[in-house]
């Protein structure tokens, strides 16, 4: 995959090149330096160091990575070297900019088909967590974009990843008001199925839920006998007809099926085929053909591309229909997409940053 976010140790990772926070003069730092020092044999990677000398802040140079390479298979260190966060008024924000730019190139130029780059300047460098997150994903959308190779953004640990206050309260405020999820009751403890019809009758339900000493089954069947009673069971009823994925989009879309609809939607929004894909992150070049040519693929690949198109949410939905697929309210992971197509956050490496946030899996798992 040509991305992904995963929580580890930067020297226990498993690609070809990784990208150190260095000191700017051939010595040991402190952190991270010192860890990949430790796991590379610090005597063998201080003379190579050495041999490079004063790395200036933001730019890069990489040696050879010593033991790693037996125990993990890691060819190359690359070295770069940040600043400490002075208010992002002096020139810090393109400093950091440049650390990953450098890296990047650096691992292009030795033709490394994966990299392992952390959080930069997040450490004893002061940077917040936030604004090197997004540094790191915009770099590195813009380099995936051009170039083929699988980059993995390393956290040490979820306190050290921490997206967007506003970002992450308006996402936990849709799942409070469209997720169809478990609740315990708190009497026994076991868990009960609570479908939440909507956002104010969750909130009227459980606004007292860990002062109220009935269970949330009580709470339910309270608010369903103020509902209009319903007819016997015994009397005949008429039977709803249903109605398949296939005739609902052949009525209401032309009968145009997964690629007639994907096709249109590139050339309806001006766009190409690399644009699409490339935007997918998950989809490459080859997958993307056998799409095109009848393959359908599965619905998390149809649904980075569904952002990829940046799709209106009815549109969203009918193109995931015409696969047979549809959102489900009670996957959390599809509840946080469909808030992201819903406030146009199409970017597909933010909503794996808002995935990885909830101890979700990501689009690449």
């Amino acid at each position: 995959m040509p991305f992904r976010i995963e929580r580890n140790d930067i020297t226990k990772v498993h690609t070809e090149a990784i990208v150190n926070t260095a000191n700017p003069w051939p010595t040991i730092g402190s952190g991270t330096d010192a860890a990949v020092y430790t796991a590379a044999g610090v005597e063998l990677l201080l003379e190579e160091r050495k041999k490079i000398g004063i790395i200036e802040r933001g730019q890069a140079a990489y040696t050879p990575a010593f033991r790693l390479l037996a125990t993990n298979g890691i060819r190359y260190i690359i070295h770069t070297v940040g600043i400490k966060w002075k208010g992002g008024h002096k020139g810090e924000i393109e400093i950091i900019r440049n650390c990953y730019r450098n890296s990047l190139r650096i691992a292009k130029e030795l033709n490394c088909k994966s990299i392992s780059i952390p959080l930069l300047a997040t450490g004893n460098y002061g940077f917040p967590k936030e604004t090197v997150l997004n540094i790191a994903l915009d770099e590195i959308s813009q380099f995936l974009f051009e170039n083929e190779m699988e980059v993995v953004l390393v956290v040490y640990d979820k306190e050290s990843f921490k997206v967007s206050n506003k970002l992450f309260d308006g996402v936990q405020s849709f799942i409070n008001e469209n997720y169809i999820g478990k609740k315990k009751d708190i009497n026994n403890g076991s868990e009960i199925k609570a479908f939440f019809l909507d956002g104010a009758s969750y909130r009227r339900r459980h606004k007292e839920e860990e002062l109220s000493e009935e269970p949330i089954i009580a709470a339910e069947e309270a608010e369903l006998e103020s509902l209009p009673e319903r007819e016997s069971p015994e009397k005949e009823i008429t039977p709803i007809q249903s109605i398949s994925i296939d005739d609902f989009v052949s009525q209401n879309k032309g009968g145009l099926n997964f690629q007639e609809l994907l096709r249109k939607h590139i050339l309806d929004k001006g766009l190409d085929n690399p644009t699409v894909y490339k935007r997918s992150i998950i989809i490459d070049k080859k997958l993307f053909s056998k799409i095109i040519n009848g393959h359908i693929p599965n619905k998390h690949s149809v649904m980075a591309l569904g952002l990829a198109l940046e799709l209106s949410l009815e549109e969203y939905e009918t193109f995931l229909a015409t696969a047979n697929y549809a959102l489900n309210p009670a996957e959390m992971f599809d509840i946080i997409v469909k808030y992201c197509v819903t406030n146009k956050i199409y970017d597909v490496m933010q909503v794996d940053s808002l995935l990885f946030q909830k101890d979700l899996p990501c689009f690449n798992e």
